[in-house]
């Protein structure tokens, strides 16, 4: 492992603070940035605190889906193997899977299994959140639903009253025929609304959760599951 760590760092891809002691390991970026990543390590989280979350663009707030789902702080999080992954993304599978197992055996205080299992916990908690905002959808739907059916059963007898009174009622027809049809329209458009902010919220999800699937195509499923 140690001639991996020296090949690597002769490359340019690692960085070891001290030749003796490989207790750091930092990714060399492979391309200039005009705004570069934190540094990613080897060394799990020297705090609690969270890791910025994963590359993927979204407006979810993944810290809070991790919390109300029981998700607490990772010794090693996936979001830093992804990070890790991609600073490796140079090299072809075999030997970015042999550099990332070199900086594994090279610090005892973390393994492989660690953010495989913060990943395995962290995609169950996205996948509860989908299951939970597409009930949310499906139960404004039937909300919206039963409103609407409401509305046109109260028109129905509204106009049916008015019908059968004098012709001089119907321009009051008339009026009751358009507030109906204004309200069917903003329910209708808030409808919509939900609907294309759900399907963003899922997409989000979606790109979040494939992400760190990845994670278990890449190195397999982690030796021991997550409390639930």
């Amino acid at each position: 492992m140690k001639g991996m760590l020296d090949f690597l760092e002769k490359a340019g891809l690692v960085k070891r603070d001290d030749p003796a002691v490989s207790a750091e390991i930092d990714i060399a970026p492979t391309v200039p940035d005009a705004n570069p990543p934190a540094s990613a390590t080897a060394l799990p989280l020297a705090t609690a605190s969270a890791d910025p979350a994963t590359s993927v663009a979204t407006s979810l707030n993944l810290d809070e889906i991790y919390a109300a789902h029981g998700v607490g702080p990772a010794l090693y999080p996936a979001e830093r193997l992804l990070r890790l992954v991609d600073g490796l993304s140079a090299m072809d599978e075999a030997t970015r899977l042999m550099a990332i197992k070199a900086m594994d055996a090279a610090d005892e205080s973390w393994t492989i299994d660690d953010p495989l299992a913060d990943a395995d916990s962290k995609v169950k908690a996205l996948k509860a959140h989908s299951q939970a905002i597409a009930a949310n959808l499906q139960l404004l739907e039937q909300e919206t639903q039963a409103h609407l059916d409401a509305m046109t059963k109260r028109q129905d007898k509204v106009v049916g009253d008015i019908r059968q009174q004098i012709a001089e009622l119907e321009g009051l027809v008339a009026r009751e025929l358009n507030r109906t049809a204004e309200e069917t329209a903003t329910q209708e458009a808030n409808l919509k609304a939900a609907r294309e902010q759900i399907a963003r919220d899922l997409a989000d999800v979606t790109q979040v959760s494939q992400r760190l699937q990845s994670l278990s195509s890449q190195f397999g499923t982690p030796k021991t599951s997550p409390e639930e």
